[in-house]
């Protein structure tokens, strides 16, 4: 089968390609990962290659011939006969509804042309080399929003470079010459700024939280009525409060926060209703915890798991409890 690659889009775009190759194409284009290349590559064709040039010099040549003619004098004549009000109402039914699937097409392919979007499923980690040098580590579960470097950040977002993170990533962020900013944004109001530096952003529906591995990092409050700013050093986590408020204080290993990019759990007196959440978040299963006082049974300890069948194998050991799985449903009970 042959590949789908950059050169074939293009050739594609330019009408070249073959009946078979363009069945390929559709069948390549049913995985929405793979949309994002296709209209990147048109938008850099139809740069390359505009549909229509015009010829201005001639235009204006016309258009000055036209002008030297003497202007004709206007004669009476019996006016022409005025449209039918049916008439008149289906042409302007005709041009709204065109006008209106156009803006609506526009609207709906401006998103993929002007950002790249990375996601992972349950399970799977991503590792990114932005367009800057930086580099990012996604979690499971977790999707980030990046302006496509064809167009720039420039265009994008003036002097900053942002991106949009949903889930947990880590973010090893390359400074630039220029110092342009580089923000996460949270969609909660809240944005992370930093000009080079490591972190680790937790952003999820039951928490947001940052860690600080080296560098320095300046948190924002985007809300109308509380522009606050709050500076984080080395060693400290940050947690986004449901008023709107940020705690910060030191941890005493924060590298520990960025342990899963390594297929790593790191617990330190953790519930395990805490754990069941993690579960629920990385792996999509629905965990469920038979007793209020087993859901405050706290975990401690460093383990090794690159799915979710060995961390249910490992937590049923440590805790010397019954863990039965069927399908996408976990159930913690006391033996």
């Amino acid at each position: 089968m042959q590949t789908i690659t950059k050169a074939l889009l293009l050739e594609h775009h330019a009408g070249r390609t073959s009946a078979l190759q363009v069945r390929l194409i559709e069948d390549w284009l049913k995985d929405p990962q793979n949309q994002a290349l296709y209209y990147q590559t048109l938008f850099e064709w139809e740069q390359t290659c505009p549909q229509y040039i015009a010829d201005t010099p001639a235009a204006l040549d016309r258009f000055r011939r036209f002008m030297d003619q003497p202007f004709p004098v206007p004669t009476l004549a019996e006016p022409p006969p005025l449209p039918s009000t049916r008439s008149w109402l289906s042409t302007w039914l005709v041009a709204a509804s065109v006008t209106l699937l156009l803006g609506l097409a526009g609207w709906l392919f401006r998103e993929p042309l002007l950002y790249q979007t990375y996601k992972t499923s349950f399970g799977q980690l991503k590792r990114i080399t932005l367009s800057d040098g930086s580099r990012v580590v996604l979690n499971a579960n977790s999707s980030l929003r990046v302006p496509r470097s064809v167009l720039g950040y420039q265009l994008l977002s003036g002097n900053d470079r942002l991106v949009t993170l949903s889930g947990e990533a880590t973010f090893s962020v390359t400074h630039t010459y220029d110092n342009k900013r580089f923000v996460v944004q949270t969609g909660r109001q809240f944005d992370v700024e930093v000009l080079g530096t490591e972190f680790v952003v937790f952003n999820r529906t039951r928490a947001t939280r940052v860690a600080l591995l080296k560098g320095s990092v300046k948190l924002r409050s985007q809300r109308s009525n509380d522009r606050r700013e709050w500076l984080m050093h080395p060693g400290e986590l940050a947690t986004l409060q449901p008023g709107g408020s940020v705690q910060v204080k030191p941890i005493a290993r924060p590298t520990d926060e960025a342990a899963w990019t390594e297929h790593r759990f790191v617990f330190n007196n953790t519930p395990l209703r805490e754990v069941g959440y993690m579960i629920k978040e990385n792996y999509g299963l629905d965990v469920a915890i038979k007793s209020p006082a087993l859901a405050e049974r706290m975990v401690t300890g460093t383990f090794d798991a690159d799915n979710a069948d060995e961390l249910l194998h490992v937590l049923r050991e440590l805790l010397g409890i019954n863990v039965s799985r069927q399908r996408n449903r976990v159930i913690f009970s006391a033996k």
